[in-house]
């Protein structure tokens, strides 16, 4: 009884440990930007109302000289209150009264900390790894596609026209174009050189795992949206019939505009699904060369890491709006901790907390610069309209900016709604509602 007791407890644990451990990870971001405006307003003598950790009811509270600094219910984001921040205020210290300047700097400060918490991350994440990355092509796997094209000691300069700050930026922008030919600039013997259309291998990737009887499981989102089913025995692909997982992935290989019509096995059911599009991803082939770690270059691939996955929140922005990812492929504040719950679920087993470190880095830089967008509600949209106060040379009426600000909040509000809802519907049936 007692040992049952114990693996139940020990099971409950390892369930509950990570989420614990994404509780606090989201918390600690969202802490670091509030921490930000707090400490940049109270430098500058602004009276602070409240400062609070977490959204909805009060759980825990404590009341400073003039400050009540609270614990709220749901851990999804925080805010500090200042005297006079959404109305006017006749005391001295209130933030309506201060200096345009001094306004610009403590709404940047969450964001600049956000940043500041990256940089951090990064150097630990390069100092903790054995070599430093380059952008230099050490050799080639066997087999190599791109080798016809690319030269070992090459150093990729850009890829598609995007410049390359760090290795990281190497497999992002090419996972972004997924044809199998790039455009690379290159260094080669002290020559910048262009190379148009550099083939690559392009293979399916992340659409099920597969069996020796060619059964399936961990089926993606998209191939669940599109009818498949964990368990499904695949049976035949364009025609063909599949008597084995070999034969299945020859089939699939064959294919190069990866569309397909499946026959499966579901119980008693025979089901035919037609034109099928899986999701491929680029043959990574090359080697990139790893240097000693130094100070030096340790500091500079660490910022290299912090602006390439800064530059990552603006063209995956992009890449949303030209139809690429749809609202689907977004995550709210609780796919988010479901993510991080995840990675933090690995790490646990792993002892390996290089993921979830990589994620932390991502996630704050992508807070902090999504902040600085010039939309109404966000730190960017307050940015904006004292950017126009100190070109006119006088403030705008707090009652039209505040307007301007809740209508934004309102529609921020329900797009986060909707994100959520979303998160929760593939929490609970593995596939978007969209």
């Amino acid at each position: 009884m007692n040992l049952n007791l114990l693996l139940s407890a020990s099971e409950i644990s390892a369930k509950v440990l990570p989420i614990i451990i994404a509780i606090l990870f989201f918390g600690l971001i969202i802490f670091i930007h509030e921490l930000g405006h707090f400490i940049t307003a109270k430098a500058f003598g602004v009276k602070v109302n409240e400062f609070a950790l977490g959204m909805g009811p009060t759980v825990l509270k404590k009341q400073g000289k003039e400050t009540k600094y609270a614990l709220r219910l749901f851990p999804i984001g925080g805010f500090v209150s200042m005297e006079g921040e959404e109305e006017h205020s006749d005391d001295g210290r209130a933030y309506c009264n201060q200096k345009t300047w001094k306004k610009m700097i403590i709404i940047s400060a969450g964001a600049i900390c956000n940043l500041i918490l990256g940089i951090i991350v990064c150097i630990f994440l390069v100092g903790s790894e054995q070599y430093v990355g380059t952008n230099q092509i050490l050799q080639f796997y066997e087999g190599s596609v791109s080798s016809t094209v690319l030269k070992e000691g090459d150093k990729i300069l850009e890829i598609d026209g995007k410049h390359i700050f760090s290795d990281y930026d190497i497999s992002f922008l090419m996972q972004r174009n997924r044809t199998g030919k790039y455009s690379f600039t290159v260094k080669r013997d002290g020559e910048k050189i262009e190379l148009p259309d550099v083939p690559f291998q392009v293979r399916t990737s992340g659409n099920f795992s597969y069996a020796e009887d060619c059964s399936i499981s961990s089926v993606s989102a998209k191939l669940k949206k599109a009818g498949f089913k964990d368990g499904d025995i695949i049976t035949a692909v364009n025609g063909v019939e599949i008597p084995d997982s070999e034969i299945l992935i020859e089939e699939i290989q064959k294919d190069k505009d990866y569309k397909y019509d499946f026959t499966v096995k579901r119980g008693e059911e025979t089901l035919t699904f037609e034109n099928v599009a899986l999701q491929t991803a680029t043959v990574f082939d090359f080697i990139i060369l790893g240097e000693e770690k130094k100070v030096l270059n340790v500091t500079k691939a660490a910022f290299g890491y912090a602006v390439s996955m800064g530059r990552m929140v603006y063209l995956s922005l992009f890449d949303m709006l030209s139809g690429q990812y749809g609202l689907n492929d977004l995550a709210g504040p609780i796919g988010t901790i479901s993510v991080i719950t995840d990675i933090a679920q690995q790490s646990v087993a792993s002892t390996d907390w290089s993921q979830l470190f990589m994620l932390m880095a991502m996630i704050t830089i992508n807070i902090g610069l999504f902040n600085l967008l010039p939309i109404p509600a966000l730190d960017g949209g307050h940015l904006f309209f004292l950017f126009v106060e100190l070109v006119i040379r006088r403030p705008i009426p707090q009652k039209y900016v505040s307007w301007i600000h809740a209508a934004g909040l309102v529609i921020l509000l329900g797009f986060m709604a909707v994100i959520s809802f979303s998160d929760i519907w593939k929490l609970i049936s593995g596939v978007g509602f969209y």
